[in-house]
């Protein structure tokens, strides 16, 4: 009888012991809230897009909405949610479908598909100065040019300003983290990339900036610079909720 009872202490001792040691990790100190993912939930944002070409640049005004559809088990088991994305010009006009994506998160990051390409959008825990490359499960590579952190001919993406307030365009956001995939800006070239992300929100401001010029920087200043070619794309959101 003693050696039972003796037993099922040290047994129920090493369970606790257990138990103590695996515990899941606590979600807020992981990050997991910057990047929700439920049915129903969705983003609206206001885009400005402006493509450079030739001599007179094509500027773009619309919404986009991104809304979480559905979700599956995919073939390794992994909970994958389906996203639409919709656009329409303006505050008044219908939604019209403009593609799908699929995110799937796990305890170390989180996976977005888009176009058959998958991009490595978070990585948890979120620390400051914590580092990742966004692009290590697809095909692309960083510019030869690039002067900032490449790992493997890939751009190396960046943690700043976590848990810090953010304000946008009379929007305040108490907790958020700024992705940095790019910060390199001169007056031949600009590469800056750049995703804020809001605790409970998810992203909440997104710049996209690749531009070159037609200056020889030991001869061109300001006031002659000149854009021949690039993209700007800046997502800001207006709106978000669950339907």
């Amino acid at each position: 009888m003693r050696r039972a009872l003796l037993l099922l202490v040290v047994l129920s001792a090493f369970v606790a012991g257990c138990e103590s040691k695996y515990k899941d990790p606590d979600p807020q100190a992981m990050g997991y809230d910057y990047y929700p993912l439920e049915i129903g939930q969705y983003r609206v944002y206001n885009v400005e897009e402006t493509l450079y070409f030739g001599e007179i640049p094509s500027r773009l005004n619309y919404q986009l909405r991104e809304r979480v559809d559905t979700s599956f088990i995919d073939q390794t088991g992994q909970l994958v949610y389906k996203v639409i994305r919709s656009k329409r010009p303006n505050a008044t006009a219908a939604w019209l479908d403009d593609s799908v994506m699929t995110v799937a998160k796990s305890p170390t990051m989180v996976m977005l598909t888009k176009d058959n390409t998958k991009y490595v959008k978070l990585v948890f825990p979120v620390k400051e100065r914590n580092e990742w490359v966004g692009d290590l499960y697809n095909t692309n590579y960083a510019s030869p040019e690039r002067d900032g952190k490449v790992r493997d001919k890939k751009d190396v993406y960046q943690y700043e300003d976590v848990g810090t307030p953010y304000q946008l365009d009379g929007q305040g956001f108490n907790n958020t983290v700024r992705v940095v995939q790019s910060n390199e800006a001169d007056l031949k070239r600009v590469d800056e990339r750049f995703e804020v992300y809001a605790e409970g929100i998810g992203l909440v401001h997104r710049l996209f900036s690749r531009i070159t010029s037609d200056c020889n920087q030991t001869i061109c200043d300001e006031s002659s610079y000149k854009i021949t070619s690039g993209h700007e794309r800046e997502e800001i959101l207006i709106e978000h909720g669950k339907l």
